[in-house]
């Protein structure tokens, strides 16, 4: 079957791919290991803003929160502990305390440090944002009750207890920036233009007036409903340079400041080597560090340290201006273990209070999103590849091909991109690039482009298709760049048309399909003689579904990878040594290689 001239296979197995909605338990495909227990819901694990609560379930149709949502909540809000005379007080406030000049000055919540691990897919984005707005409104209802009961002037603004912002946000990229803002928007109250009020340039803003629902189209007028983000972006000599902060009430400007701040490390990081820059540390309460074993890689370790440097700087201050300890919160994916040099290892050691919320499932060799076994194709020759590749593209579903699904395919170098993508361009087989030479502005582009790729609805016209630069398209050629992070709802199947490098980029290849507790997603793996040894190992602890051995150390060398502007793109080179290492398990892999050596 071609993909030219045709309307798309419509196979009875396709799904659906809008965006998964994560309570819908009466799919046979649905995991339920991915949820909180039945009786768990947002208002029982804490949840106390009626306003988030109801975002929650209308705007993003949310009824039950997953494992890892319900666990880490209570540990970032601070709701599992007694304070002690050391801790900061609680978000219920005292009122009639508030007002003084029309500014608000509530105690903070307690602030704990906190690991969140869980496999990809699992909802780690919403285990730390639900809080965070949580915390945010709660304030913001306590301020306007204060505010409402005073003498102070209407117009003045509502200051809540910070002039930088409550919390940054840090991910390794500009795509993974624009993921969190898309996940947030939802949860913001009020259009895209006032809950974003800066968007680092580019059409961001534009892409989400046309691709959020109509409800995030309704203006809010009560500030006290509403949370702020923005970007921010690099190059920023002072905290004033950032337009937000320069028009924040406490800093001088006419407005409240923005709540939540969205950026890098790479753009964060030089604001933190200057001493005089402490302030803007000391304000913000909460840093969120996501895709964490990956900024705590040799690319991105410096810009990350600068970061911490920087609070811990101001951490200084705690004890002689009474400036509350900024709260760590770790979000990843995997956490490699294994060493004295580990990614898990200067966790601990950097922060040893830190509260550790770990799912069991976390680094098993097999997704929980995979409906079927990984399908395994020794092959030697790139030709050899690509041509099964693209039989498996013009073969329906039905029929155990990939015709009519939302495909990611993964290689391991910028140029088998272009080759791979030229190649199915050529055949007449729609597909799009994905690495960090292609242009920024392209690469968000052909990333929405295949986003809005809907396998069971669309049909397709690739003469119209390929001519049309907006038309979606349902294959992403890529390199890991596209394996963290990123969540594309409806992926049905993920091709290592190369082995990945790495566990750690097997495992988040593995994990951009079958997200959010659905069992849809399937693998396969290309691989060659050479490494069958390695893929009779990943494949016996697929099958016996267990945990993978981790190895990535800490460390402070640079990486001469692929970058985009101060951003690594994690592409890798096939090592076999390195993946020796790397597919390791705890039991004993070490004693069946060296067996495997002998024999060999």
């Amino acid at each position: 079957m071609s993909w030219t001239n045709t309307r798309r296979f419509l196979s009875s197995s396709a799904e659906e791919t809008t965006t998964p909605n994560q309570n819908d338990n009466n799919n046979d495909n649905n995991d339920d290991s991915f949820f909180a227990e039945s009786t768990t819901s947002f208002e029982s694990m804490g949840v106390q803003s009626s306003v988030l609560l109801d975002r929650i379930h209308n705007q993003l149709g949310l009824q039950r929160p997953t494992q890892i949502q319900a666990r880490s909540f209570a540990a970032i809000r601070g709701l599992d502990q007694k304070p002690t005379d050391d801790d900061n007080q609680d978000d219920n406030v005292d009122v009639e305390n508030l007002v003084d000049n029309g500014a608000a000055q509530p105690p903070p919540a307690p602030r704990r440090d906190v690991t969140i691990g869980a496999e990809t897919g699992s909802g780690k984005s919403y285990a730390y944002l639900i809080p965070l707005f949580d915390s945010i409104l709660q304030e913001k209802a306590a301020v306007a009750a204060a505010k409402a009961s005073s003498t102070t002037d209407a117009s003045t603004p509502l200051l809540p207890s910070y002039d930088y912002a409550r919390a940054i946000i840090l991910v390794p990229n500009k795509e993974l920036v624009h993921q969190v803002v898309r996940m947030a928007a939802p949860l913001c109250g009020g259009t895209i233009r006032q809950s974003l009020v800066w968007g680092g340039g580019g059409n961001l803003i534009e892409q989400l007036e046309a691709t959020l629902p109509a409800s995030h189209h309704k203006e809010e007028t009560d500030p006290s409903r509403l949370v702020r983000m923005a970007i921010m972006p690099g190059g920023l000599n002072d905290p004033l340079d950032f337009k937000p902060f320069r028009d924040s009430v406490g800093l001088g400007g006419k407005d409240a400041p923005v709540d939540i701040v969205i950026t890098t490390p790479a753009a964060l990081g030089p604001l933190a080597l200057k001493p005089k820059h402490v302030g803007m540390f000391a304000d913000i309460g909460t840093l969120v560090i996501d895709e964490a074993d990956m900024l705590l890689d040799g690319g991105y370790i410096r810009a990350l340290e600068n970061v911490l440097m920087g609070f811990r700087r101001a951490d200084k201050l705690q004890t002689d201006l009474a400036v509350a300890k900024t709260q760590h919160i770790f979000c990843a994916a995997t956490l490699p273990d294994t060493g004295l040099k580990s990614v898990d290892a200067y966790l601990q050691r950097k922060f040893p209070f830190a509260t550790r919320i770990q799912l069991d499932n976390m680094h098993n060799a097999k997704h929980s999103g995979l409906s079927q076994p990984t399908q395994w194709i020794q092959s030697e020759t790139k030709r050899e590849r690509l041509d099964k590749l693209v039989q498996l593209l013009e073969t329906p579903s039905i029929n155990d091909g990939l015709y009519g699904e939302k495909v990611m395919v993964f290689v391991n170098s910028v140029e088998d991109v272009d080759g791979v993508h030229q190649a199915l361009v050529q055949r007449g087989i729609p597909a799009v690039p994905y690495h960090a030479k292609v242009s920024p502005q392209d690469r968000a582009k052909n990333l929405e482009r295949f986003r809005q790729y809907k396998s069971s609805l669309q049909s397709l016209d690739n003469k119209e298709e390929e001519n049309d630069p907006s038309a979606t398209v349902p294959i992403m050629v890529c390199t890991d760049l596209a394996s963290r992070g990123l969540d594309v709802p409806g992926v049905t199947a993920v091709v290592q048309l190369q082995f990945s490098g790495n566990v750690v980029s097997h495992l988040h290849r593995m994990g951009r399909c079958g997200r959010a507790g659905q069992r849809t997603g399937r693998g396969i793996v290309f691989y060659e003689e050479r490494e069958t040894d390695l893929v009779d190992v990943v494949r016996e602890a697929e099958e016996q579904q267990e945990r993978m051995k981790l190895e990535q150390d800490v460390d402070e060398s640079n990486r001469d990878d692929d970058m985009d502007s101060g951003e690594a793109d994690a592409v890798t080179t096939v090592e076999i040594g390195k993946v020796k290492k790397a597919f390791s398990r705890k039991r004993g892999f070490t004693k069946k290689r060296k067996k495997l050596m002998r024999e060999g």
